[in-house]
Parts: C-alpha cells; sequence; structure tokens
C-alpha cells in the first residue's frame, strides 16, 4: 500500500484526514480478508487513526463541557 506512517504524520494530520485514511484502510483490509489475505501492520495501524481520532474527539468535548460549565456558573475566564 503506502509507506509506514509516523507518530508525527498523525498528529499533522486534520481530524477530516484521520478518518478518510481509516475508512480507506478498513476497507482494503476487509477486501483483502476477502481474498484470504492478513494485513496484521495495516489492521495496527488503522487502529492508531481511529484511536488518535477517538482521542481528539473526546478532548474537544471535554473543551466544550468545560467552556458550557464556566458560562453556567457565571465564571470569568481571563485569557492573557
Amino acid at each position: 500500500m503506502s509507506r509506514k506512517i509516523t507518530q508525527d504524520d498523525i498528529f499533522a494530520m486534520s481530524n477530516d484526514e484521520l478518518d478518510a485514511r481509516h475508512r480507506s484502510l478498513v476497507s482494503y483490509i476487509e477486501r483483502e480478508r476477502r481474498r484470504g489475505k492478513s494485513h496484521v501492520e495495516l489492521e495496527t495501524e488503522a487502529c492508531y487513526f481511529a484511536r488518535e481520532l477517538e482521542w481528539r474527539l473526546q478532548v474537544k468535548k471535554n473543551h466544550e463541557d468545560y467552556l458550557r460549565r464556566m458560562v453556567s456558573t457565571g465564571r470569568q475566564m481571563d485569557y492573557i
């Protein structure tokens, strides 16, 4: 398929890029599996994409929850 993806490559990708790469890899792996081929390294890479995307979405949700709590309690958010 393509060269091995590094952690730095994954960090530099947008959420849309991560999602697209993950879906593409999963689709490729499923096609190959139907042909009786195994691609453990690609499956691992797909998991890295999924984990990074899940982590980013959780961070975003946590930040939104934090901001909602700050607004609902009337606390001032000072930025330097």
